[in-house]
């Protein structure tokens, strides 16, 4: 009887040891590489979250570009339509004024997006005055028929030579600077008054001898200084929270 309970004992111990081998050749490596497959999953885990970030972010900044690339297109656009319209009331202007041009009394010049229109002050005005002449007014009104079409701000700009005024003229005009200016606002008011253009697209500034397009030591220059400078400037943009002055109390 001893003997068999001996006997199954060493076949239990057996049994137990080899159990033990087995668990420590199999399922203990087996056990590792589960661990290790879980951490392997943990980390592809995160690094597709963080992808899946970085993916967003792409989208986002792709979004952007493309809003961005949309406005400067529209721009672009918006510039040439303004640049081809700038050219049409050129060529208008250029039409309609060829035999002035063509006599040296009128200019046409277009310059970083504005169009410049000079008329030397014989044709406008009589030596020393500021009243316009019949002749004055006629070309005025052709000025004027290519203005109204023209979405643009007008500046009526007044230049005179450097000969200080004197005599009884003195009395009206003290200076060029008044002489300028007022040649400068009665241009602005035929425009308004005869013309029919509308007054918030218009300004007058008189500019003396100050802005001199020649040196004033010759006939010639001094006559191309005395002038008269209409400029077609782009609209201006409102400001975003500026009241509507037809609506302002």
């Amino acid at each position: 009887m001893t003997k068999w309970l001996f006997g199954l004992l060493t076949i239990i111990l057996i049994v137990a040891a080899a159990l033990a081998a087995a668990y420590l050749l199999y399922y203990q490596p087996l056990k590792q590489d589960l661990e290790d497959a879980r951490r392997e999953a943990s980390l592809l885990a995160q690094e597709r979250s963080a992808l899946t970030g970085r993916v967003s972010d792409l989208e986002h900044m792709l979004g952007e570009l493309r809003s961005e690339s949309a406005e400067l297109e529209a721009q672009v656009q918006e510039k040439e339509a303004r640049l081809a319209e700038l050219q049409a009331t050129q060529d208008e202007l250029l039409s309609e004024l060829e035999q002035e041009i063509a006599n040296g009394q009128i200019q046409v010049e277009r310059l970083r997006g504005q169009l410049r229109v000079d008329l030397v002050d014989e044709i406008l005005f009589d030596s020393g005055e500021a009243t316009l002449k019949p002749e004055g007014q006629a070309v005025l009104e052709r000025v004027a028929s290519v203005l109204a079409g023209a979405n643009r701000i007008v500046q009526v700009q007044g230049h005179t030579d450097n000969i200080p005024i004197k005599g009884r003229l003195a009395e009206r005009f003290p200076t060029n600077w008044e002489l300028s200016a007022a040649r400068a606002v009665n241009v602005v008011r035929f425009l308004q008054e005869e013309a029919g253009l509308d007054p918030r697209s218009l300004s007058a500034t008189g500019l003396a001898e100050y802005r001199p397009r020649a040196a004033n030591d010759t006939d010639e220059g001094r006559q191309s200084n005395r002038r008269i400078e209409i400029l077609l400037v782009p609209p201006f943009e409102p400001e975003p929270d500026a009241p509507d002055p037809a609506v302002s109390h």
